[in-house]
């Protein structure tokens, strides 16, 4: 059966696509699609039509959650490469007979090896470092293969860097802002982020605030509560696999407030006028991928509403430098390609 795909993507992202089609056609085998974080997954769609038409076997890694993997909508609404079903138990999706989407766990337990390995690390909280990324990929992928990593930064080195600097809008990357302060921030707030809030909630917006554990969620949230006549009465908890699901929907769909968190890997709820602030940014749970995706959830779902993304910390750390720095970096690399509105 022929696949065929009915896309109608921007210039840019056309470009983009063609560029990864042509990389194998060219003997380029390894390529680096180095992009933002919840960028679309529709620029993959066009290779991933040109290996199952020549009937080679396909493995796409991601971690995102089973009722939202992006590529999968792409394949329904785009393709005829297959309907399918798939719940949350199940570890290895097969879509048809060439195509296959599995977790980063479950890649490293299969046997098999696979013409096409597509590892997407932007659309969920990353796990993972650069090497054990390349150790998935090269290890999935046939030695005359073709390996892709779609990830913030350069990860398998060797062949072809293709730059994707923007998400579906040509608005800039929100870039994290640091604040250093010397009080406990479990039994404190700094007053330039009480401000924050405030205007953040008169504003009619939500706060998301990100903390690294559950005993610096909970301090968080006890010291805020104090404050629900003076900022919001919409303030609330979530603890990762505690919290029952309905705390998050119920925010959601709050025009404004308030939400403490561990967790970070959420991806299935959309979040509109969002800002975020990563408390105890300087704790070593965090690496400088992960602070980008985080504060990446400011303007996932709305660019064109320019939030705000703030670190706090008792000091600045290389790894805050750093995801600052990278957000600057590709809103650079946009402006050199005249890319932006503004």
């Amino acid at each position: 059966m022929l696949y065929y795909a009915k896309l109608n993507l921007s210039k840019e992202k056309d470009e983009i696509s063609k560029e990864i089609l042509k990389c194998p056609q060219d003997g380029k085998r390894r390529i680096d699609v180095v992009s933002a974080f919840y960028n679309s997954s529709d620029i993959f769609l066009k290779i991933i039509i040109a290996f199952a038409n020549i009937k080679k076997n396909i493995l796409y890694v991601t971690n995102e959650d089973s009722r939202c993997i992006d590529i999968i909508y792409f394949i329904n609404k785009f393709s005829n490469l297959g309907q399918h079903a798939y719940t949350t138990e199940i570890d290895y999706i097969n879509v048809n007979e060439y195509l296959h989407i599995c977790s980063p766990e479950n890649a490293l337990k299969l046997q098999g090896k696979f013409d096409l390995v597509i590892y997407n690390d932007i659309r969920s909280f990353p796990k993972y470092d650069k090497e054990q990324i390349r150790n998935i990929l090269l290890k999935r992928c046939k030695s005359d293969g073709t390996a892709i990593a779609y990830c913030v930064e350069n990860v398998l080195n060797e062949g072809k860097t293709i730059m994707f600097p923007l998400k579906n809008t040509n608005i800039p990357i929100i870039e994290p802002r640091i604040i250093t302060t010397r009080i406990n921030l479990s039994l404190d707030i700094p007053l330039v982020v009480y401000e924050y809030l405030n205007w953040s909630i008169i504003s009619n917006r939500k706060v998301i605030i990100f903390t690294p554990d559950e005993e610096k969620g909970n301090a968080v949230f006890e010291y805020l509560s104090n404050f629900k006549k003076k900022l919001s009465e919409n303030i609330f908890l979530f603890i990762s696999k505690k919290s029952d699901d309905s705390i998050k929907v119920k925010f959601m769909n709050k025009d404004k407030g308030i939400i403490v968190t561990n967790d970070f890997e959420e991806t299935y709820l959309e979040f509109h006028s969002v800002d975020v602030m990563v408390y105890f940014a300087d704790n070593i749970k965090f690496n400088h991928k992960q602070l980008l995706c985080l504060s990446s959830k400011v303007g996932r779902y709305d660019n064109a509403q320019r939030g705000e993304a703030i670190f706090l910390a008792n000091a600045e750390t290389v790894q805050m430098d750093r995801a600052k720095n990278m957000a600057r970096e590709f809103n650079e690399k946009a402006w050199e390609r005249r890319l932006l509105n503004t």
